[in-house]
């Protein structure tokens, strides 16, 4: 138990030194997530192309699974997944806009199934702090219910925005353990 005391002290005094990283990274992502929440177009385009860039990587790593997996009776699986993930990708980054419309209509679709799952078990179970969870339900039925109701429109800003706030938000935490390593405060005692 002291060996593992110790070794956490040893870690916390290691990172409390790399304090000024922290704060670089935090900083950037709070610039970066400004900057998606100012060009929300443009970050919406972007986001879907990291998508579709995503999908291609894991469609070629499914493709050498499939290539390395021979015999293993998955190869046709491996290959199918392979190829439609790759696929995807391609469709993405050829069409952002499509794939920005395709990607909010299915969020907005999953944030009211989700939400209206999550408020119908929340006041099933009663289990403590079930308020809340019946409240984030009815906030995601909301969201999607919104977002779909402006779409196609929202599909232009939507992801953009949300990889933005996403930053900021980030950005915000890493600046502040970058302040608590700073003045000596040990992280695991922030609140």
């Amino acid at each position: 138990m002291t060996s593992i005391i110790s070794q956490f002290n040893e870690t916390v005094d290691t990172i409390r030194k790399e304090w000024g990283w922290f704060l670089a990274l935090g900083l950037g992502l709070i610039a970066l997530g400004v900057f998606a929440i100012v060009y929300e177009q443009i970050a919406t385009l972007a986001s879907v192309s990291a998508l579709g860039i995503m999908l291609v990587v894991a469609g070629a790593l499914q493709l050498a699974a499939a290539f390395r997996a021979r015999g293993a009776g998955h190869v046709v699986l491996y290959l199918l997944f392979g190829l439609l993930e790759a696929l995807a990708g391609f469709v993405l980054i050829g069409h952002p806009i499509g794939g920005a419309l395709v990607v909010t209509l299915t969020l907005a679709i999953y944030l009211i199934f989700t939400g209206t799952f999550r408020f119908i078990y929340a006041l099933w179970s009663q289990l403590p702090g079930y308020g809340w969870a019946a409240f984030a339900g009815v906030l995601s039925i909301v969201l999607g219910v919104l977002l779909w109701m402006q779409w196609p429109t929202s599909a232009v800003w939507f992801l953009g925005f949300a990889v933005g706030v996403n930053f900021v938000f980030a950005g915000t935490s890493f600046t502040a353990l970058a302040l608590r390593l700073h003045t000596g405060q040990s992280p695991a005692l922030a609140h």
